[in-house]
């Protein structure tokens, strides 16, 4: 009978373990995102189109249900077609279709705060990215073209929700805005600055 009672222990004991693991989302998650950017400053001056070419995705680590850490990277494309024109710069006048683009690549490190438990239908959160991004400046004047590339630092705060579909679901919807600036500078940029809306999904992994 004792040995009866110890099986049916450990077999409750087995069972609550599963209950919990069930009721907990792991603490590693990915977030893939498509993102579109509208810039902003000397930046809006170089290139005046709203960017539809962009993506971001990143790592992050739970330390306890509400601050995270993580790594993200990402891509943005903005681009701009200007008709022939005549402009001037040291050399002369020069006759030209003008083209300018700016590719944006970001490797940040992150911190994040959830605002609501873990448990909650929606989970306000705020998040800060700090590093280094690779700019690649181009600007043709017709076959002609103007480059700059270099690495330079970029900090990006962040606020957005996610929205777990069903509860202690390990996939989430996600949505954020977040303001990047980098004080790079080349030709017409002066700095770069965009405000950038993300929308996509973080999926935790087990």
């Amino acid at each position: 009978m004792k040995k009866i009672k110890n099986w049916l222990l450990v077999l409750a004991g087995c069972v609550a373990v599963q209950v919990v693991s069930a009721q907990s989302r792991p603490p590693l998650s990915l977030d893939l995102n498509y993102s579109i950017a509208q810039p902003l400053g000397s930046l809006k001056d170089y290139s005046n189109k709203t960017s539809f070419r962009g993506w971001s995705a990143g790592l992050q680590y739970m330390l306890n249900d509400r601050l995270s850490v993580g790594f993200r990277s990402g891509f943005q494309d903005y681009y701009e077609r200007l008709p022939r024109a005549i402009y001037s710069d040291k050399q002369g006048d020069i006759s030209a279709v003008q083209s300018r683009t700016l590719q944006v690549i970001p490797l940040q490190a992150t911190v994040g705060y959830a605002f609501t438990k873990a448990t909650s239908p929606v989970i306000p959160y705020g998040l800060l990215g700090i590093g280094a991004a690779n700019m690649n400046y181009e600007k043709y004047w017709g076959e002609f073209v103007e480059k700059n590339n270099s690495w330079q630092f970029i900090v990006s705060p962040e606020i957005g929700i996610n929205v777990p579909f069903g509860a202690y679901s390990p996939v989430m919807f996600n949505a954020n805005v977040r303001y990047n600036y980098s004080p790079y500078k080349f030709n017409d940029i002066t700095n770069y600055s965009s405000i950038q809306a993300n929308i996509g999904l973080r999926i935790h992994i087990h």
